[in-house]
């Protein structure tokens, strides 16, 4: 599908299905689909996936490349006549829209099973399409497309395509998919499944016969998020009429199951559900629901699943469960988890607060990302105290600030903060984000009576990470206590996530990112309001008894607020002590000291619901201290509960169900996998599963994608020092292997006025003085350094390093 983008192929795949049904090319309104909604209570999937031609549940589609194909099973092959000079098929008019097009196939039943256990929901999916868009004999590729709320995680897939056929997946290392040939894209556009895109998971199955009925089964899990006192989930299940056959009741094909383990043992507060759905169990801690029976099909409404239950008491409430090792598995320890539920905000006092906001204004923000982060950080303000003091720095290749030092956020202050934001916050130059964390530091090192917190947010990689995450960890060692809460947003495909996690988890902060411009305001103000009010800080456990200790994630432990609860989660060695100590401070600077008994239940997977914890971390771990040996575990890790990491792959293949039960065996008993020894096709048969590893984030790129206007025109009024001989042209005709670029120096380890820039070439002959936009950027130079020059973002990072340099 490389010619097309995936939304305009599904545009054409619409316009195709319409054509079958009738006999014409027709355009239909795309929007959202026909089936009634809720108005008013669920608010609406924001950002990319909210465009109407994107799917809006699990969906299968037919990847129609030749018209030949397409007509209607068992119906008389298609015939071609000449008409005018042009090719054209009995049956369809010439304007067809442009291939390739998905055209969806049709859904006969569904079935959602959702389970929420603690703080993770596992979603399991199971439904049957009919490839019935093709003419008698006629095989094409189909695609799986499953939308995502919040970043969920495919565990496996299974797809039934008869005759003994079945297409599935595996995690495995990554060096093996390599040695299998498996090859995915990671470096296309978002829209193309090998980048990594959380909100959309893709599978491509192949060589499906027409009239094929695809059973499809998928299980994935994601976090569930945390509003007003609630856990909640979303699964996109909102049915487009395209892909239900006519006069079918939703409720008739559509079956609901949920149930909900809140780990404690006090009764279940269920929240409002979409539609009818009837409790089958019901004791201490946990609830079971099915959707309603013929008698509710009426008040059926076509929406996405939500699930919910309270969590606020009136207290602060801890909760302990353990479980022992898992026969099968090859981790041999056991697992806890530490739950402390925050209490509803009219029965605590809340600590003051010190925020130090740093806001990247790089080049690479420029426009709707830039825009959304203002909006979320003058949301920032507005959840601040008259109590609370504050900072703003923003930063590219330097920073700005400002006030000199912290300030009360009275109102009069508040307004001109917003000013300032709104006058200082335009993207431009590169990103340096060493020295405006050190600037924070500083400015909140004599703050002595308020709980210090700084708000990072980024779209960048930078060069030194791990150098600045050692830096840092002494920062946070050496004031104890009193060091800042370091939380971390970061935003788009280049950032290094797992620096942005570590940094999180060294300063006892929380964590999150976007990968599209249209989620990243909803995520910031969440991220925000989950920390604007802390109850117990610098928190500690005391576990006795354990000979060979134990692992905790994350650790250091961050601090309890009103908007998050804290799961603590970890893994251990022999018996688990009866009791653990969990000690905290209060806003009123006492110390809030409780015993805290272990229960067993085993209702729930503990080791499933907090792998991905788990693995995140090891990967940021593996990542900061480059440790083979956590890598190592990162991997089998990943294998056995299969989720991929940076260090693993999925891939996809055809099988037969007999033989994926025999390396399914094999897996189960720590064999060494042989996987072409399973598959129909052997390596041929074997592919890369793309889009699903964020990968380690790209500094070239970081630098690459700021704005070349901001990056060299303003260098010399920024810096001064550099000349005339860098802008050697006036971009109509010039060959820039002959630009002096001595005054770089060895600032950054090499003299770079013996540097080879000739791959530039000639490239700005297209480029003459009209082409400009009202900001004095050329268009031509942009689209030649970026989509020409493989080398200019290397060359990017050479040249902002040294700028920091010469600044100095």
């Amino acid at each position: 599908m490389d010619p097309m983008s995936f939304t305009t192929s599904l545009a054409a795949g619409q316009i195709l299905a319409q054509q079958l049904k009738t006999g014409g090319v027709h355009t239909p309104a795309f929007g959202p689909p026909k089936h009634s909604t809720i108005p008013g209570k669920i608010p609406e999937m924001k950002g990319e996936m909210a465009a109407g031609s994107l799917p809006t549940c699990p969906m299968i589609y037919a990847i129609i490349a030749d018209m030949a194909i397409v007509g209607i099973p068992n119906a008389p092959p298609p015939q071609w006549r000449e008409d005018a000079g042009q090719q054209q098929q009995f049956g369809y008019r010439h304007d067809v829209p442009p291939l390739p097009a998905l055209v969806p196939l049709s859904l006969t039943d569904l079935s959602l099973k959702v389970e929420c256990q603690i703080s993770t929901a596992f979603v399991t999916v199971q439904g049957t399409w009919v490839l019935d868009c093709l003419r008698s004999g006629a095989i094409c590729d189909c695609l799986l497309a499953v939308p995502m709320d919040h970043q969920g995680t495919v565990a496996g897939v299974e797809i039934d395509l008869g005759n003994s056929r079945l297409y599935t997946t595996i995690v495995v290392p990554r060096d093996e998919a390599a040695s299998y040939g498996a090859k995915g894209s990671p470096m296309t556009n978002v829209d193309d499944p090998g980048t990594y895109n959380p909100d959309l998971f893709r599978l491509r199955v192949p060589q499906v016969v027409s009239g094929t009925r695809l059973s499809l089964k998928i299980t994935w899990f994601q976090a569930m998020l945390f509003s007003d006192g609630l856990y909640a989930v979303r699964v996109p299940l909102i049915l487009p009429d395209y892909v239900v056959p006519l006069e079918t009741e939703l409720a008739s094909i559509v079956k609901l199951t949920c149930s909900i383990n809140t780990g404690t043992p006090h009764p279940v507060v269920v929240g409002q559900f979409n539609n009818t759905m009837k409790e089958t169990l019901r004791e201490d801690g946990r609830v079971s629901l099915v959707s309603g029976g013929k008698d509710t099909w009426g008040d059926w409404k076509n929406s996405d699943f939500i699930a919910s239950y309270q969590v606020w008491s009136d207290k602060i409430l801890p909760n302990l469960l353990v479980q022992g090792p898992i026969l099968g598995e090859s981790d041999p320890r056991g697992t806890f988890c530490l739950s402390i539920a925050s209490p509803d905000p009219k029965h605590i006092k809340a600590f003051k607060r010190a925020v130090v906001f740093l806001l990247d204004r790089s080049g690479s923000m420029y426009g709707k990302p830039m825009e959304d982060a203002c909006q979320a950080l003058l949301f920032g303000l507005s959840s601040l105290q008259p109590e609370d003091s504050f900072n703003i720095i923003v930063f590219d290749h330097a920073q700005l600030t400002f006030s000199s030092q912290l300030v009360y956020a009275t109102a009069p202050i508040l307004g001109r903060a917003r000013e300032w934001v709104t006058t200082n916050c335009e993207a431009r130059g590169g990103t340096d984000i060493l020295a405006p964390l050190q600037a924070a530091f500083q400015l909140l090192r004599m703050n002595l009576d308020a709980v210090p917190y700084i708000f990072l947010i980024t779209d960048g990689a930078v060069a030194d990470e791990r150098k600045i995450c050692r830096l840092i960890q002494a920062a946070v060692t050496s004031r104890g206590g009193k060091a800042p809460r370091i939380s971390t947003f970061g935003i788009g495909h280049y950032c290094n996530y797992y620096f942005l996690k570590m940094l999180a988890v060294i300063g006892r902060g929380m964590s999150d990112a976007a990968f599209v411009s249209g989620r990243i305001r909803e995520q910031m103000e969440r991220m925000l309001v989950a920390a604007s009010t802390p109850l117990l800080t610098n928190i500690t456990l005391s576990i006795m008894d354990l000979p060979s200790g134990c692992e905790v994630y994350p650790f250091p432990i961050p601090d309890l607020f009103c908007g998050n609860p804290l799961v603590v989660s970890g893994r251990f060695h022999g018996k688990f002590p009866r009791s653990i100590k969990v000690v905290g401070m209060l806003p009123d600077q006492t110390v809030w000291d409780i015993e805290v008994f272990s229960s067993e239940s085993p209702g729930v997977p503990l080791s499933k619901v907090f792998a991905k914890q788990q693995l995140d971390l090891l990967t940021a771990q593996a990542w900061l201290y480059d440790d083979k040996h956590m890598q190592e575990q990162a991997v089998n890790l990943s294998i056995m509960s299969g989720i991929p990491c940076e260090y693993t792959s999925m891939i996809g293949f055809e099988t037969t169900r007999e033989k994926f039960s025999r390396l399914l065996h094999e897996r189960m008993q720590g064999k060494k996998m042989n996987v072409p020894k399973f598959t129909v096709g052997k390596l041929a048969g074997i592919a890369l599963v793309g889009g699903l590893a964020i990968g380690f984030g790209s500094v070239a790129a970081t630098a690459g994608n700021a704005l070349i206007g901001d990056v060299l025109g303003n260098i010399v009024g920024d810096f001064g020092g550099i000349p005339d001989s860098v802008f050697c042209c006036d971009f109509s005709n010039c060959d820039c292997s002959n630009c002096d670029f001595s005054f770089l120096g060895d600032c950054c380890g090499c003299d770079c006025s013996n540097c080879d820039f000739s791959f530039v070439g000639d490239c700005f002959d297209n480029c003459g003085d009209g082409c400009c936009d009202p900001d004095g950027i050329c268009c031509a130079l942009v689209s030649c350094l970026f989509d020409s020059c493989d080398n200019m973002g290397d060359i990017c990072a050479c040249i902002l390093d040294c700028i920091g340099s010469l600044s100095n």
